[in-house]
């Protein structure tokens, strides 16, 4: 029954493009069509009603395979504006980012408060994070029309490309961080000999990071 499982899929697929994404989906389709085919003969439903029957749950894919088919599926104009609020968001978190140095060096300058300066750059630096990580979760999720297999797993997809965007913008601020961290050491201090060692912290922090979100 697999392999007539696949030959569907096949079938129904022909007119996709041949890449990895496609290949991809289908390997993901044909997985969740079986569990689906033996969650319904348990039932107790013979072989063929549990083939159509599986079959029926996996829903419309022609908007799925158009999807495939283009290099973006959106809207333009939307996704256009898009790319225009998210470039300023990342730009303004940058800025932020920059400029956070700037405070602790003239606290220095001026023999003020250290700590005030260094209060003003976290501040900074929260700013700039919390923009990157508002701009990552403010994009449009996918929602099912139905609860057929194929509305669910694009739904799924949208929610994991988001969740991705999310990480990366976290390691991005992560990185930021550590190299801000890394300069202001390094010339307060003069400790350029082994502030590098920072840098091997930063990889640290980052893969209990993702060892936690992953568990």
């Amino acid at each position: 029954m697999e392999e007539k499982l696949k030959r569907y899929v096949e079938k129904t697929f022909e007119n996709a493009p041949k890449t990895k994404k496609t290949q991809e989906l289908k390997e993901e389709i044909i997985a969740n069509l079986l569990d689906k085919y033996n969650d319904i003969k348990k039932t107790g439903k013979t072989e063929e009603e549990s083939y159509n029957n599986a079959i029926s749950s996996m829903g419309d894919v022609s908007e799925l395979i158009e999807s495939l088919k283009q290099e973006n599926p959106l809207n333009e104009r939307v996704y256009v504006e898009q790319n225009k609020k998210s470039a300023l968001f990342i730009a303004i978190a940058v800025g932020l980012y920059v400029v956070s140095l700037i405070p602790p060096m003239l606290f220095d300058a001026f023999s003020l408060d250290d700590t005030v300066g260094a209060a003003i750059m976290f501040i900074f630096w929260g700013v700039a994070t919390a923009l990157l990580v508002y701009n990552a979760i403010s994009k449009p999720k996918y929602r099912g029309i139905d609860n057929t297999m194929v509305e669910e797993f694009k739904e799924w997809k949208s929610n994991k490309d988001i969740d991705k965007t999310v990480m990366r913008s976290v390691y991005t601020a992560i990185w930021m961080l550590i190299l801000a961290v890394y300069f202001l050491i390094s010339f307060f201090f003069n400790a350029w000999a082994f502030s590098w060692i920072i840098f091997l912290i930063g990889i640290a922090i980052q893969n209990i990071i993702s060892a936690v979100i992953k568990k």
